[in-house]
């Protein structure tokens, strides 16, 4: 009764919106769906092919693995804030753990290399060159040499590499492109209005003109994910969200976002940031998002 409801209700904000015709690309890889140029209505008979009408009270919370490169064209005509809310979270949900995903991978090799190390006293060249590679990636620095080199690097590595709560990664997301509605979400695809300084490269702000800066265009919602979960985990001013971070797994063996929300709170320049983070995560009980997982092996039927 209640999937029926939920149908009818989706079925009757769909028939509000503008008729616009586009040519949706699904593409199968690996048991995973990645999807371009949906609208709204194809992206939702889509996601009903897979039971996903809902983000929480998913059997075994597991998430369907659909990639949606960008918003739909029609999303900011959709008239209902609250299911325009909620679809946001669906599209974003399956790229939050996606990334998850590939950083606990490149934190599993980082572990791999520490326990060469331990057990052989030295990395060969090549395990110190993916050792270097990850430094690099996460901005991590030090004038240490040799052996002191390599433990300064595994330690502070550990702090950085680790995962970044789904609920996070698209709370910060709502509260930066405004649930998807902003400019820059629909025009560059980014989700966090991050900058780049002194370049004509970009989408040029329509205020502060003369400040100096341009927003980053990314090819997808996901770089543009992927792009925050780097700095989360490489700039210095989340040290205090790492240090949390370490604090929280230590003590349990799940990390949710609501738990660490308030170690973001210099992490932005917009008012009360972890408040707010933490009242879109309680409010829209992101939490299944945490201890959800992918669910791949889909196959679509065209």
């Amino acid at each position: 009764m209640i999937m029926k409801m939920i149908k009818i209700f989706l079925l009757t904000i769909l028939l509000q919106l503008p008729h616009l015709s586009y040519a949706i690309n699904i593409r199968e890889s690996g048991g995973m769906l990645y999807v371009e140029d949906a609208t709204v209505a194809e992206l939702e008979n889509l996601f009903a092919e897979f039971e996903y009408q809902r983000f929480h009270l998913l059997e075994d919370n597991a998430f369907p693995a659909i990639f949606i490169k960008t918003l739909p064209k029609d999303f900011q005509n959709i008239p209902s804030k609250k299911y325009r809310n909620e679809l946001f979270i669906r599209m974003l949900a399956p790229l939050a753990l996606k990334i998850n995903e590939e950083i606990l991978n490149e934190r599993n090799t980082l572990l791999r290399l520490e326990r060469n190390y331990d057990s052989a006293g030295t990395l060969t060249p090549k395990e110190k060159q993916k050792l270097e590679t990850l430094a690099a990636k996460y901005d991590c620095f030090t004038r240490k040499k040799d052996d002191e080199r390599i433990t300064g690097l595994i330690n502070e590595l550990k702090r950085r590499i680790n995962v970044v709560p789904p609920s996070i990664l698209i709370a910060a997301a709502a509260i930066e492109s405004d649930w998807g509605e902003s400019r820059v979400a629909a025009e560059a695809n980014s989700l966090y209005k991050e900058k780049v300084w002194y370049t004509d490269e970009g989408l040029e702000p329509l205020e502060n003109k003369n400040d100096g800066y341009r927003f980053k265009i990314f090819d997808s919602l996901r770089e543009s994910m992927e792009s925050y979960a780097l700095s989360f985990n490489s700039d210095i001013k989340y040290e205090s969200a790492w240090t949390a971070r370490e604090e929280i797994l230590l003590r349990r063996n799940i990390l949710l976002g609501e738990t660490m929300a308030y170690a973001l709170t210099l992490s932005s320049n917009l008012p009360n940031f972890a408040g707010i983070l933490n009242y879109i995560a309680a409010f829209y009980d992101l939490l299944s998002l945490d201890i959800g997982h992918l669910k791949k092996g889909l196959k679509h039927e065209s």
